[in-house]
């Protein structure tokens, strides 16, 4: 069984009760309500902001003048010639051979000892980087705690504003 449904042709919508002179008193003190604890919490974290220092670091400097990371700079290309060392040693082999199935032995062989090689000498780099940047965040952070600093930002994600501590920074990790 379908239902069926009657439209009048003369609907009228209801009047608007605020169209005719009425105001909902509710609404508005709910508004004015809502108005003042936005501005209780825009006055509070204004007065608070005062009490918040903060600080701002170049780690781009900080990292270029660390002598751990040129340490491990100059070890990871040490790691990559000695890759490419062991690369051009297998080369020859495997161009001194002349039967195609013994330079595929050959050649197998030495792309696996040069990605086991890789693989250790990626975590051993990938370890000293986690190490470096422990090392730089705690001299940071005792700088800005000695500071009196809550916050301190990279410089590059910030425009203006803050005390700019990368001189300490630099001077640390050097």
């Amino acid at each position: 069984m379908q239902k069926v449904y009657i439209i009048k042709k003369d609907f009228q919508p209801k009047e608007n009760k605020m169209s005719n002179g009425n105001v909902n008193y509710g609404l508005v003190v709910l508004v004015a309500v809502a108005a003042s604890v936005i501005s209780s919490l825009v006055t509070y974290k204004a007065i608070s902001a005062d009490k918040m220092k903060f600080a701002v670091v170049d780690v781009n400097r900080v990292v270029l003048s660390s002598k751990e990371i040129a340490a491990l700079s100059a070890d990871r290309q040490n790691q990559i010639q000695e890759l490419k060392k062991m690369a051009d040693e297998a080369n020859v082999k495997i161009s001194a051979e002349n039967d195609p199935d013994a330079k595929k032995v050959l050649s197998e062989k030495a792309l696996e000892a040069i990605n086991a090689k890789k693989e250790t000498f990626d975590r051993v780099h990938a370890s000293g980087l986690q190490a470096a940047d422990k090392r730089i965040n705690d001299i940071i952070n005792g700088i800005a705690e000695k500071e009196g600093l809550s916050v301190v930002f990279n410089k590059a994600s910030l425009v203006n504003g803050g005390t700019d501590i990368t001189d300490s920074v630099v001077e640390q990790v050097r």
